[in-house]
């Protein structure tokens, strides 16, 4: 599962036909565009406007004193607005005032894998995600209150089924190809906002399990940690799966939050395949499945921008699941799974947990940047090894802002997420090699090292490099795409972000 990066959280997992892109197709947006950019130079510049294009102009730096050229001034209106398609006339800006906000945020991707994996070649996949927000105070004098709802319609090929084979995927928003609500919400703050409370549909790490430097990166373990994941059915709530959910968070004081949901467990309704294909409209709604209980505590440190100390957020939680569990190596009579004796039915637990803990610290402030700086973050979770696929997993790294002097809003970072692999499931892994003397041992860990580079190029358009090494695949363990270990893998790929 991948993590939603949405336009409100970061910078933030088929069944259409591969030429479709995102909401609308591929050639509507293109149309829009086209559209937008004619209606801009039909409208010409507004008198007083700046010549100094983003881009800088020949002309201006030979002659600092030469007349305002039209031409660059539209460029530099063009490439300054904070959306593609601009402020419709004031249309936008109108509505906003109102209470409306539309949003259309489209994510496209290459991947090229260079080694290792499955196989060697390219893959093109996107996602395009639709959002209206009403303000309900502004809207209907409903004070504090926010409605929310997003769709997504995801299209091309993921890398990490077609190039890589891994379990942690290669992007986060790589999924099966489908048109999906995803967010769907009513938000209520009361006292002043000291109480928030939210209810409806989404997906857990919208809110929880997240680290704050670990956003920036593309691998879907940075966004929605890898052990759940594995451990939930059909992954939990997560990208692009969300679930009927109830969420209460306390603001106790200035520096401590206290934060409890309640997520349907199993966003899939059931049955075999893809979970994303049996919830493929993202409509299931399902209220009568069990429960995933989350709560969370953050302590947070000089959050304020006149704070002489460095800025630092520390985070524990748990989650419980309350659906019953298939022990990893043991049947229901006590057989070893793998032995001719076996029933072949798993032990049953009931009841699943996790612990975790979440650390983003600030270590180095560039004292002449009101932004620039280092922050280190680390994520670790741990579930019970006997029924979980994954008992370990651990995240970290570092996130750079500003680092290079003037580009404040550009960021580089390098992370590491493992993947621990239970002893309790290489123990069956094993039995499998005794009993039928044929397969090869499970790897104890499944490790990922990523290395990304967030450009800002102009408010509405960001380019992000990214490059990827894969330690141990699959860990080894027989998949659909593989029955034999794979090679460590080697992969790049460009990230567009286009906010219209």
């Amino acid at each position: 599962m991948t993590l939603q990066i949405k336009p409100e959280t970061a910078l933030c997992h088929r069944a259409l036909s591969p030429p479709a892109y995102g909401v609308f197709s591929g050639r509507t947006l293109v149309f829009i565009v086209l559209i937008a950019i004619s209606l801009e130079v039909l409208a010409g510049v507004a008198p007083g406007q700046s010549n100094q294009s983003m881009l800088g102009s020949a002309q201006d730096s030979a002659d600092p004193d030469a007349k305002p050229n039209k031409f660059d001034a539209l460029l530099k209106t063009f490439l300054d607005r904070d959306t593609l398609t601009g402020d419709w006339f004031g249309f936008r800006t109108t509505l906003q005032n109102a209470g409306i906000t539309f949003g259309l945020l489209d994510q496209s991707e290459v991947w090229g894998n260079l080694s290792g994996g499955l196989r060697q070649g390219a893959v093109f996949d996107g996602l395009t995600t639709a959002s209206l927000k009403l303000d309900l105070g502004k809207l209907v004098c409903w004070p504090d209150a926010t409605f929310y709802i997003s769709a997504f319609q995801i299209y091309g090929r993921g890398p990490t089924p077609n190039l890589t084979g891994n379990l942690q995927l290669i992007s986060n928003i790589e999924a099966t190809r489908s048109t999906k609500l995803y967010d769907l919400w009513l938000e209520q703050n009361l006292f002043g906002g000291r109480i928030s409370i939210r209810i409806g549909q989404e997906g857990a790490n919208d809110e929880l399990m997240i680290t704050q430097y670990g956003a920036l990166f593309l691998n879907s373990s940075f966004g929605y940690p890898g052990l759940p994941s594995e451990d939930l059915p059909s992954g939990g709530p997560n990208y692009p799966l969300a679930t009927p959910f109830v969420r209460v968070r306390l603001q106790a004081t200035d520096k401590l939050t206290l934060t409890g949901a309640i997520y349907t467990e199993d966003p899939a309704p059931p049955g075999t395949g893809d979970p994303q294909v049996r919830d493929d409209s993202g409509t299931a709604f399902r209220l009568n499945d069990d429960a995933l209980i989350f709560g969370e505590l953050a302590y947070s440190i000089n959050q304020d921008s006149k704070a002489t100390g460095l800025p630092g957020t520390y985070k524990l939680g748990f989650w419980y699941a309350t659906s019953s569990f298939p022990d990893q190596f043991y049947d229901n009579e006590g057989h070893p799974l793998a032995s001719p004796e076996s029933t072949g039915k798993p032990r049953l637990h009931s009841g699943g947990y996790a612990l975790y803990g979440i650390i983003d610290q600030m270590v180095w402030k560039e004292p002449s940047s009101t932004s620039g700086g280092i922050g280190l973050f680390l994520l670790g979770m741990w579930a019970p090894e006997s029924y979980n696929p994954s008992n370990l997993f651990i995240d970290g790294g570092m996130n750079w802002s500003e680092p290079i002097h003037g580009r404040e809003k550009d960021n580089f970072g390098f992370g590491v997420a493992y993947l621990g692999i239970s002893p309790t499931l290489r123990q069956y892994g094993n039995s499998v090699i005794f009993y039928t003397g044929s397969g090869s041992p499970y790897s104890s860990n499944e490790t990922v090292l990523e290395a990304t580079y967030l450009c800002q190029v102009c408010p509405w358009l960001q380019l992000q490099p990214d490059a990827q090494y894969v330690i141990n695949p699959g860990a080894g363990i027989p998949s659909a795409s593989s029955h034999t270990p794979l090679k460590n893998a080697f992969i790049i790929g460009l990230r567009t972000n286009i906010q219209f």
